[in-house]
């Protein structure tokens, strides 16, 4: 029986979320990189070596690219595309009028129930994977020791016998860490979701520079920021990802943190 594979398309995205670097065999490190096309629906390209393009090609949060993509075979999330050819990088969408023309986007299709959107991505007619989440109140901002390092570190040792001194040596830190937000919906449903999103990880990174191994010290600063500075002054909602592993797997709840959209509050928040 012939087998047909898809055809690339040329495509707009709009990135929103990059996840902190993973350790891979083949591409050294991988970004988990998702947003929206123009017409306001989801995409996920993976795996994307990020800090091995060109600069010409290294995109950042909220600037629209053009790319040449082909869906995933292998993955069955709608969303999930992989690159067939060079990015280009194309505006920025600013911070104008209360993140106005990033609201646009973002706020397509906003989920306030939880229960909802893992209904959406168990059943096989939708199989939602990502989705921009509003959670009712935000109760906890949790920094957890990461006790999978030690995999890491078997799995750095296997990737520097594969790759040149060079590439090993420009190879993301790791960070010993996890960061978890606690949450109810409108419901009152209560869930605890890990956060992947880039910039937490840098800004520990920044912290562990200036406080060393002082784990108490770090972990009080992101929670400050997080659960309280943040959200007195910003609207938080919740981009969420699925798990390919537990997506497949019909998990319970297959859904992590993959970015914070955090746009000014206003008195008359229209978008609600």
């Amino acid at each position: 029986m012939q087998t047909f594979e898809p055809q690339a398309e040329c495509t707009k995205i709009l990135v929103t979320v990059k996840t902190y670097p993973l350790l891979s065999s083949k591409y050294t490190e991988t970004v988990c990189t998702a947003g929206f096309r123009e017409e306001g629906k989801w995409i996920r390209i993976y795996p994307v070596p990020f800090r091995n393009l060109d600069k010409n090609q290294q995109f950042k949060k909220y600037q629209w690219i053009e790319a040449d993509i082909i869906k995933d075979t292998k993955d069955p999330r709608p969303e999930s595309y992989k690159l067939a050819g060079d990015i280009k990088l194309l505006h920025c969408l600013d911070t104008k009028k209360s993140w106005e023309e990033r609201k646009k986007l973002v706020f397509s299709k906003v989920y306030y129930n939880l229960d909802t959107l893992i209904h959406e991505a168990r059943d096989t007619k939708h199989s939602t994977s990502l989705a921009t989440f509003k959670p009712k109140r935000l109760i906890n901002f949790s920094v957890e020791y990461d006790t999978s390092l030690k995999v890491r570190s078997q799995k750095l040792k296997i990737l520097k016998q594969q790759i040149s001194k060079e590439q090993a040596e420009r190879l993301v830190k790791a960070v010993p860490f996890k960061f978890y937000y606690t949450f109810v919906d409108q419901l009152g449903k209560r869930s605890k979701l890990q956060i992947l999103d880039w910039e937490i990880y840098q800004l520990c990174r920044k912290l562990i520079r200036i406080h060393g191994a002082r784990r108490a010290k770090i972990a009080n600063i992101l929670r400050e920021k997080y659960l309280n500075q943040l959200p007195k002054t910003r609207d938080i909602y919740l981009f969420l990802g699925t798990s390919k592993y537990w997506h497949i797997r019909r998990s319970n709840n297959p859904f992590m943190i993959v970015g914070i959209f955090y746009p000014p509050k206003q008195v008359d928040n229209s978008y609600q």
